[in-house]
């Protein structure tokens, strides 16, 4: 299947990106983390081979481990879930569906905080799995589309050292879903904004 072929390359590239992390990588520094955040889901609207699609907001939750293994690169995984509708200007009924994001990104930290703000970048890639909801999805069959993905954001510790705040932008750039049915298709990429806040644990 199509969908399978390409969920199976994204996690390749996904696999193969971190391959080339460092072997001291490996021997742990002790200097990991562990985040739950909540984001808002933005995507911009599209249009193409005369169809045009625009987008329900949402609000999502996301957990994230990042390993850093110098002082200024690390790493992340994360996982990601929330749920919206797809409004295609070819139907009258829109299609909710469920959007889980499974990724990897490099991590590029700051030497130092700035009043007492510790800001960091992300860049990577995930996959992206459309999964129609029972009721609201038209009987849309399942999709899977690799993104690319980057963001800013800062982390600030309360009370210890070890606990704090992350506030964070993050965007996906990817084609936007066509749950295999021609007149879903607009063949164009779209950015999906996602404005994050949570709470990071290190151990």
């Amino acid at each position: 299947m199509k969908q399978s072929k390409l969920l199976v390359l994204a996690l390749a590239g996904l696999v193969l990106s971190f391959a080339a992390v460092p072997v001291r990588a490996q021997k742990a520094l002790h200097n990991d983390d562990a985040a739950l955040s909540f984001f808002g889901q933005f995507s911009n609207s599209v249009n193409g081979n005369g169809i045009s699609l625009h987008s329900g907001d949402s609000l999502g939750v996301q957990g994230a481990f990042r390993h850093t293994y110098h002082w200024w690169l690390g790493y992340e995984a994360n996982y990601g879930y929330t749920r919206f509708s797809e409004y295609y200007s070819t139907h009258v009924y829109s299609f909710q569906h469920n959007l889980h994001e499974i990724g990897g990104a490099y991590l590029v930290q700051a030497p130092s905080s700035f009043a007492g703000l510790h800001p960091f970048a992300t860049g990577g890639v995930s996959v992206l799995i459309f999964s129609p909801t029972l009721n609201g999805g038209q009987q849309a069959p399942w999709q899977a589309r690799p993104a690319v993905t980057f963001g800013a954001g800062v982390n600030h510790p309360i009370l210890r050292s070890n606990f704090g705040v992350r506030a964070q932008y993050r965007a996906l750039f990817y084609k936007a879903p066509d749950f295999g049915e021609a007149s879903l298709n607009t063949g164009s990429f779209r950015m999906t904004s996602e404005p994050t806040i949570g709470f990071y644990l290190k151990f």
